[in-house]
Parts: C-alpha cells; structure tokens; sequence
C-alpha cells in the first residue's frame, strides 16, 4: 500500500513537472509571438516608408524630367518660329530722288500762276477773269494780260483784284477772254502749274489740268490746318500767312489791292522750298494711281 502511494505520488508530481514545462513553454511561446509581431509590424512599416519615399522621389524625378523635356520642345520650336511664314508688311513708296538743282530745260517745265476777278450777277457773287499772271521758274514774269468781261460787272472787288473800270474799258489794253485763254492753254499744257486756290483760276478761264501737273499750295497738306469746325479734316491757309510764316514775306497788305505777280511768286516760292519732299508724294501718288488702273 505504501509502495503504491509512493507510485501515484510521482505521476502527480511528474504530472505538475509537465503542467510547469508546458506553461513555461506556452509563456515563452507567447512571448516569442508578442516580439516578432513587433518587429514585423516595424519592418513593414519601414517597408510602407521606404515605398512612400520611393514614389515620392519618382515624381519629383519625372517633373524634373517633365520640365526637362518641355524646355527642350521649347528650345526645339524656336528656330521653327523663324521660318514661320507670315503676311508681309504693305510695302512703303520706294526712295525717289528729287535733284535739288534744276536745269535750264527742267525749269522750264513749270508755270506759276494767277488771275484776279470781278464780279458779275447779284451783288456781284459771280466771278468772271478779269486779269492773269504766268511767271517762269525763276520768278519772272512772261505773260500778263488783261481780260474783257462781257457780261455787266456788278463788282470790281478793287480793294481786293485792283481791278476798275477804266481797265476793261472796250478800246482798252484788255484782250478779248477767248483769246486770252487760248494764249494761257498754249502756255501751261503739259507744263507743271503752280499756284494757290487753282481751281478758282481755272474755273473763271475755262480750262482743267491734270491733277499730276498741278502744285497747289492751298491744298498742300503741311501747308494746311485743321478745320475748327469738324466739317472737314483740313482746310487751307491764306497765301499772306504762308508767305510770312515759311518764307518771311509781306505780300497782301490790308488797304493794297493784290498783285498777280506778287502772289504767284509767293507760290513758287513756297513750291521750291518744299519741292523734294512734294515731289516724292507726288511721285508715290501717280505710282499707286497707276497701280490702281491696272487693275
């Protein structure tokens, strides 16, 4: 009996030795397992950081690269824009050369000229030519008449042409107007007319003239000003203004009647001291009148 007891108190106490082991082993497993769950939770979370920076420095690389490569289109493009083709710009006149001297046959192409009326028909608001001036290039006078005047004078506009009655008297110097006109046609066709308000003078003699061959410093624009009323862009100046302002003449005075002469020099005056920069405006205008016809 004894012997027996001895027996089943070993298995017990075997028994409580395994219980012990199995426990011991059971904490140590359980603490194994606690540890590589640590360290594989910071493994992966190294992993997740080291993924992050990964894709962080593969973007920061292609916008580098981004960049790079839009730079170089656009240095690639730059030489494309120069062989762009584009509209060209309106060509501007060609430079035309205007001689400042003139020689003896070149002067003898221009005529300046002036008439002086009166006035017919109520309160004499009609104007007939009543006396006309032609002088050459250098200033001198080659034809000077006075002109019959069929119709009644209402007004000699003395104060202003010097014109009276005594001058167109019949058995008087003055020249019947047909001929007269016949003698200035003779004398300005084909030839460059220069003068101001021209087409007043050419209205009372009947006459026209090419616009090409006229030099008429009324219509002149640097000679004009702007038209305070807003009718018209520019209006012309007076003869005695232009006179004193560009060439310091007094011609005109108040209270002397007008001399023909006097004013068509005037004019040729002003003509010559700007014929190079006029001739060139002239000469552009015909060039884009001829294109102009051609087509």
């Amino acid at each position: 009996k004894k012997q027996q007891q001895k027996m089943i108190h070993q298995q017990h106490h075997h028994c409580d030795d395994d219980s012990s082991s199995a426990s011991t082993a059971s904490t140590a497993s359980a603490s194994l397992s606690s540890s590589d769950l640590s360290s594989c939770e910071e493994d992966q979370e190294n992993i997740t950081n080291l993924n992050k920076q990964s894709i962080k420095n593969k973007r920061t690389q292609q916008r580098k690269s981004s960049s790079t490569t839009t730079a170089n289109n656009k240095k690639s493009k730059q030489p494309r824009r120069k062989h762009k083709k584009t509209s060209s710009p309106p060509s501007s006149p060609k430079e035309i050369q205007i001689p400042k001297e003139l020689t003896p046959q070149e002067k003898s192409q221009y005529i300046a000229l002036d008439a002086e009326m009166v006035g017919v028909g109520p309160h004499g608001q009609h104007s007939r030519l009543a006396r006309i001036t032609l002088a050459n290039y250098d200033g001198e006078c080659i034809y000077d008449t006075l002109v019959q005047v069929v119709e009644t004078v209402t007004d000699y506009r003395t104060f202003v042409s010097g014109i009276t009655p005594q001058d167109l008297e019949e058995g008087g110097s003055a020249i019947p107007f047909e001929e007269c006109r016949s003698q200035v046609l003779e004398l300005i066709t084909d030839k460059i007319v220069i003068g101001h308000g021209l087409k007043n003078d050419f209205r009372v003699l009947g006459v026209t003239h090419p616009w090409y061959f006229t030099r008429d410093t009324a219509k002149y624009e640097p000679f004009m000003k702007v038209d305070p009323t807003g009718e018209k862009d520019f209006i012309p100046k007076k003869l005695k203004v232009l006179a004193k302002d560009k060439l310091g003449l007094v011609i005109q005075e108040d209270g002397v009647p007008h001399c023909p002469l006097e004013d068509a020099v005037a004019a040729l005056e002003l003509y010559k001291k700007h014929r190079t920069k006029w001739e060139k405006a002239m000469s552009y205008k015909m060039e884009r009148t001829k294109e102009i016809t051609k087509c």
